[in-house]
C-alpha cells in the first residue's frame, strides 16, 4: 500500500495582490488557507452594473473564474452542472481558515457548502453578520462558521493547524503554521512589522526560526513598482537590504495614526473621512479623535449598524438623501439602528461645520453638495475607491472639488503592509528552505537568504515528503 505524503497546491494569489488560495493534504484530510479574491476594478466581472443571478451565482463565479476551480468545495446544487465532484460526493475531509477579514482574503468563503467548516474568528464573525444584515458583506449561503483560539492547535487528521494571533483588536489578525507527518507550511497572511502591535510579528518570526520551517508562503505586497517608487524612488530590488525599521520617509501604523489625528486637529471647518468600514479599529480611532477634539462622530446608517453591533454603543447617524432609507420602508438593521443611535442631521452640521467628523462613502459622495465644503477637510482613509489604479478614485477628486472640500489622502506615504527591508529582514530571520513569495504583482523580487524561492504553477499539486519538496509526478526534489 503506497504510503500518504503531503500534497499542496496554489490556486489562486501568485502575481495579485491578495487572492492567495491553497490547500495542504495527508490523506484525505486537506485544509485550505483563504478564500478571498484579488482587487481589479479593470477585469472584475461584477463591476457594480452587471448583477449576479440569485439562484446561480456559485455556477456562475465557477464558469467565469472567479471561484476557484476545488472538488469537494461547493454543494451539489450550486455546481450549475460544472464539472467538479460536490461536497457531498467527495472523499475529501475539508476545513476553510480565513486569517482576517479583508474581502482579498475571504471575499468567497459564502460559496464553500454549509457542510465544509470555515474557521473564522468571533470577532470577524460579528462584523461580518452586521455587514451582511445591511448587504454590505459577502454573497453567502445561510452557514454557520467555527471560531478558534489564538495559540490553539486544530486538528484534521494527522494536519496540525497553529493559528498564530498578528493583531487582538478589531477582527483579529492571524497567520496559520500547517504542521504534517512530512514536515512545515506557513502562510503569513498580511506581514505588518509596523504596525501598533509588532511585537506580535517579531514573536511570530521568532517561533517560525526555532521550528525549522520547510516552505513559507510570504506576503510581499510592498515590492510592487508603485510602492517600491513610493518607498525607495526605484525598483531595484538588489538595493534593498533587510531592515526592520520603518524607512526614512514612510511611516509606521502609530505614525499614519498621528498624521490622520494632525489633519483632524488642523481642520476648521467639517472634517469629512472615508474608512474601509470593516476595520473596526479605525473606526475606533475616529470615535476617539471625536471625543478628544469635541468633535460628535458620525456614521453613515451601514457603517453605523457595525458600529453599534461590534462596540455595543448609541452611534450619532447622518442619514444621506437616498431611497435606501425611505421611511416605511426600513429594512429590519436599519429600525433596530433607528431605535439605538443619535440622528445627526443637515442643519445641525451647517450650524457648526468644525463640530463634526462625518463619514462619508463614496457611494454617497454627492451629500457632500448639501454640507459646508468651506474649510472642510476630505480625509480619505482606506475607504473605496482604494487609489489612482481605480478610474473611480479621479471621479472622487473632481467631486471634492467641485464641492469645496480639500483632499486629504492619508496614504500617501503609508502602507498598511511590511516594507521591502521588513519583509526582507522577516525572510532572512526564519529562513525557510523554500520561499513562496505571493500576495504580489512582483514575487520574484523577494529572494530568500539560504534556501530556495519557488514560483509555483497555479494548481499544479506539489509533494512534500520528509522534508523535501517537488513537484506531483517528478521525483526530483525542486
Amino acid at each position: 500500500m503506497k504510503k500518504n505524503v503531503t500534497k499542496f497546491t496554489l490556486y489562486s494569489g501568485l502575481r495579485t495582490i491578495g487572492g492567495v488560495i491553497a490547500s495542504v493534504s495527508y490523506g484525505n484530510n486537506r485544509v485550505i488557507f483563504e478564500f478571498g479574491s484579488a482587487f481589479d476594478p479593470a477585469t472584475s466581472v461584477f463591476d457594480g452594473i452587471v448583477e449576479r443571478r440569485p439562484n446561480h451565482w456559485i455556477g456562475d463565479m465557477l464558469k467565469a473564474g472567479i471561484l476557484p476551480r476545488i472538488d469537494g468545495i461547493y454543494r451539489r446544487e450550486d455546481l450549475d452542472g460544472f464539472p467538479l465532484d460536490s461536497a457531498e460526493d467527495t472523499s475529501w475531509n475539508t476545513t476553510v481558515f480565513i486569517t482576517h477579514l479583508h474581502l482579498d482574503h475571504m471575499a468567497l468563503m459564502g460559496a464553500v457548502a454549509p457542510q465544509v467548516p470555515v474557521y473564522l474568528h468571533r470577532n470577524a464573525q460579528m462584523i461580518e453578520r452586521a455587514l451582511e444584515a445591511t448587504g454590505e458583506g459577502i454573497p453567502t449561503l445561510e452557514r454557520e462558521y467555527t471560531d478558534f483560539e489564538p495559540d490553539v492547535p486544530i486538528r484534521a487528521g494527522e494536519l496540525e493547524v497553529l493559528p498564530i494571533l498578528c493583531r487582538d483588536t478589531g477582527y483579529c489578525d492571524f497567520a496559520f503554521l500547517v504542521t504534517t507527518p512530512d514536515g512545515t507550511i506557513h502562510w503569513t497572511g498580511d506581514l505588518c512589522q509596523h504596525s501598533v502591535q509588532a511585537e506580535r510579528t517579531d514573536a511570530q518570526m521568532e517561533l517560525l526560526k526555532a521550528k525549522n520551517i520547510d516552505i513559507m508562503l510570504c506576503d510581499a505586497t510592498s515590492f510592487m513598482d508603485s510602492f517600491m517608487e513610493m518607498i525607495y524612488g526605484f525598483t531595484d530590488v538588489s538595493l534593498v537590504r533587510p531592515d526592520p525599521d520603518v524607512p526614512a520617509n514612510m511611516l509606521s501604523e502609530r505614525q499614519h495614526r498621528e498624521a490622520m489625528r494632525r489633519i483632524i486637529c488642523g481642520c476648521r471647518g467639517l472634517c469629512v473621512f472615508n474608512y474601509y468600514t470593516r476595520e473596526m479599529d479605525d473606526a475606533d480611532f475616529f470615535l476617539c479623535c471625536g471625543k478628544d477634539m469635541g468633535r460628535i462622530c458620525a456614521f453613515e446608517p451601514e457603517a453605523a449598524y457595525v458600529v453599534y453591533k461590534f462596540f455595543a454603543i448609541r452611534p450619532h447617524v447622518y442619514i444621506p438623501d437616498s431611497g435606501r432609507y425611505a421611511a416605511g420602508a426600513e429594512p429590519g438593521w436599519l429600525r433596530e439602528l433607528m431605535e439605538h443611535c443619535v440622528v445627526v442631521t443637515r442643519k445641525q452640521i451647517a450650524k457648526n461645520p468644525g463640530a463634526y467628523l462625518l463619514q462619508n462613502s463614496y457611494r454617497h459622495i454627492m451629500e457632500l453638495f448639501g454640507l459646508p465644503g468651506r474649510e472642510g477637510v476630505y480625509l480619505h482613509a482606506g475607504g473605496y475607491p482604494v487609489g489612482d489604479f481605480d478610474p473611480a478614485y479621479q471621479n472622487m477628486r473632481r467631486i471634492l472639488e467641485k464641492a469645496g472640500f480639500k483632499l486629504a489622502a492619508a496614504q500617501d506615504n503609508y502602507l498598511g503592509h511590511s516594507y521591502p527591508g521588513q519583509v526582507k529582514y522577516f525572510v532572512d530571520t526564519v529562513d525557510p528552505d523554500i520561499l513562496i513569495p505571493c500576495h504580489s504583482c512582483h514575487p520574484e523580487r523577494l529572494l530568500p537568504l539560504h534556501g530556495r524561492q519557488l514560483l509555483p504553477a497555479l494548481n499544479q499539486t506539489y509533494i512534500l515528503e520528509e522534508h523535501r519538496f517537488y513537484p506531483c509526478g517528478n521525483g526530483d526534489e525542486t
